[in-house]
């Protein structure tokens, strides 16, 4: 029997063909999309640029991104996997994060309410959990020789993120994770996940609250401030050389104005750290601290926080990059931290190398010896401040053995004439010099311009090791504050006011003391230098101390032979003219900085 031709139908038969025909083109095409996106959850991987992708799913829960009294398995796919690869390759470390949103029904409410336990999981999935041919192995759970993340549901927020570090290795492939898993007690929905640089600590105030934990897992405390570091050894160098450096802590405190320090009432929270006690102090000025791990006895140890713990609102250890062929990144610290540093965590055997946590691009050298810093900054020394030779460019002949400073403080413009001037008469600087000006444009102190540089804001200080403790307390926070005044032009507009308001005997004795020693050097016609030093030798010891401080300058047989009347009348006045300079500088310095006079840190052993 022969078919009828297509032509030959009714226009009614024509439509139902193309219709049939329509509806079997529409239900194969539904079922090859419904066989491609068998194992595709809803959930997205989120990896380096931003770049999102369906992960695969290797059950209904995971298909769907909802877990409820069971779990929910998610594989990665190969370009996934090398998301890993990319982060840990130039960040140093990686992490997943997820995001859970909880989602309790009516009865699974009541079940927390009760005393039954609800319970959540977070791991990883690896090798072993699947064939040789790829086929996931289900196991059955809890599988208790698994390292995995729990929590009591209880306690959890309705949002937050959890993450689980790698674990480091040069081969990073072979430890990066096939996959991962979420059990939940209760219904709870896995929002999106991400492949980050680990971070390990908390963060419970937090838009969205942050727990994230090292490869060796641990328990979810959302009640508890105190957290335990000892796997983060196995994902941060655990010791800082010119190709690596150890992490960092960053501790965030409660911005609540009634447990902020002000003059009359300090507010310091304590913090232990293996052992090791540490105050940081709260102030209205401040809310981040960051504590290098370089700087401390046992970092891969438990924290706890005691005194004042309520002040605390978020502890993160994170890492600090990858280094380069030299240390040109510095090690962000409050100064408090850099006397005690420990030299064996330096990158480099001469000097290293930090930054102010709160200021950017304000940097501080501690070096091995004077010889060290004299080939750094001795030419600049004479170069910026020295009186007859500023402007002046001397050969290492010319220096010969004349005494630079043991401590130094320059501002970004005056490093940049320093430099300029070399490439303008086309002088040899030596490989410290030109090491430094790589170090300065890199933490763009400095930019390019062609041959010459461009300053930016910021400054320079510079100690050495071979300066007693003692006076390298003093001296840091002497050179200290000169930065703040390369920085801050309202703090230098305060400062020149205290300065044409200051008892004017008293400001002829301190002039006078600038000349009586040689060895300062100070051009005393420069008025911009004699604001800031009138400033910093005021403020480099503690309010009580500054008078005592001045009368015994005033002491002194060779400031006595050199100017006797005026070194009478500070001692007569027992230096009130000076205290009270200081505390008109303390007060501007506490309410715009949280810092005071003879101490510019806010971390302190």
């Amino acid at each position: 029997m022969k078919m009828p031709k297509f032509t030959s139908l009714t226009k009614i038969q024509k439509s139902l063909v193309v219709a049939l025909v329509v509806f079997l083109l529409l239900d194969i095409t539904a079922g090859i999309i419904l066989l491609v996106n068998k194992n595709k959850s809803a959930v997205k991987l989120v990896g380096p640029g931003g770049v999102t992708t369906n992960l695969y799913s290797l059950d209904s829960a995971a298909t769907k991104g909802t877990v409820n009294d069971g779990y929910a398995n998610f594989k990665f796919t190969k370009a996934q996997k090398e998301y890993f690869y990319k982060t840990y390759n130039e960040q140093g470390s990686v992490a997943l994060t997820i995001c859970l949103q909880m989602m309790p029904t009516r009865k699974q409410k009541e079940l927390m309410d009760s005393d039954n336990q609800t319970v959540l999981r977070y791991g990883f999935l690896g090798k072993d959990d699947f064939t040789i041919e790829g086929k996931f192995i289900k196991k059955k759970y809890p599988d208790t020789r698994r390292i995995q993340i729990q929590a009591d549901e209880k306690n959890a927020p309705e949002l937050f993120d959890v993450s689980f570090a790698v674990q480091k290795n040069d081969n990073i492939e072979k430890f990066t994770p096939e996959g991962f898993f979420v059990y939940s007690t209760v219904r709870c929905r896995v929002i999106a996940a991400i492949v980050v640089p680990a971070e390990i600590g908390f963060d419970y105030k937090a838009e969205i609250p942050f727990v994230g934990f090292a490869c060796n897992g641990g328990v979810i405390d959302f009640t508890n401030k105190s957290f335990d570091f000892s796997g983060s050894s196995m994902v941060f160098p655990v010791q800082s050389n010119n190709k690596q450096s150890m992490p960092e802590f960053r501790v965030l405190l409660s911005d609540n104005l009634e447990n902020k320090t002000t003059r009359e009432h300090s507010v310091r929270v304590q913090m232990n750290v293996g052992g090791e006690k540490l105050y940081l102090n709260n102030v209205e000025a401040a809310r981040e601290l960051i504590i290098p791990t370089g700087a401390l006895n046992t970092p891969f140890s438990r924290v706890e926080f005691t005194d004042n713990s309520e002040c605390v609102e978020s502890l993160i250890m994170r890492g600090t990059g990858i280094a380069g062929d030299e240390v040109l990144d510095p090690v962000r610290t409050d100064p408090g931290l850099i006397l005690n540093y420990k030299t064996s965590q330096w990158r480099t055997a001469d000097y290293e190398l930090f930054e102010w946590d709160r200021f950017p691009q304000i940097l501080f050298f501690d070096t091995r010896n004077y010889e060290v810093q004299d080939k750094l900054f001795r030419r600049m020394a004479f170069f910026v401040e020295k009186q007859g030779y500023k402007g002046r460019l001397l050969t290492n002949d010319e220096l010969g053995d004349m005494h630079g400073y043991n401590a130094h403080d320059y501002s970004a413009e005056s490093m940049a004439r320093f430099f300029n001037k070399a490439t303008e008469i086309g002088f040899q600087l030596n490989e410290e010099e030109l090491l430094l000006k790589r170090i300065l444009i890199h933490n763009k102190l400095f930019e390019s311009d062609g041959l010459y540089v461009k300053a930016n804001e910021g400054g320079l200080v510079s100690i050495s090791r071979e300066t007693p403790l003692w006076s390298r307390t003093n001296l840091l926070a002497h050179e200290g504050w000169h930065t703040i005044f390369f920085r801050d032009a309202e703090f230098r507009n305060f400062v020149s006011a205290v300065y044409y308001t200051f008892d004017p005997t008293s400001l002829e004795f301190l002039i006078d003391y600038f000349k009586s020693q040689p060895s300062l050097g100070y051009d005393i016609n420069d008025e911009y230098l004699m604001h800031n030093e009138f400033m910093a030798y005021i403020m480099q010891q503690k309010l009580s101390g500054v008078s005592k401080y001045f009368v015994h300058l005033a002491n002194r047989g060779t400031v006595i032979d050199f100017t006797p009347e005026l070194a009478s009348y500070v001692r007569k006045t027992e230096g009130r003219g000076f205290e009270d300079a200081a505390n008109a500088l303390n007060d501007f310095v506490f309410d715009k900085y949280g810092i005071v006079c003879g101490n510019i840190a806010l971390v302190n052993r």
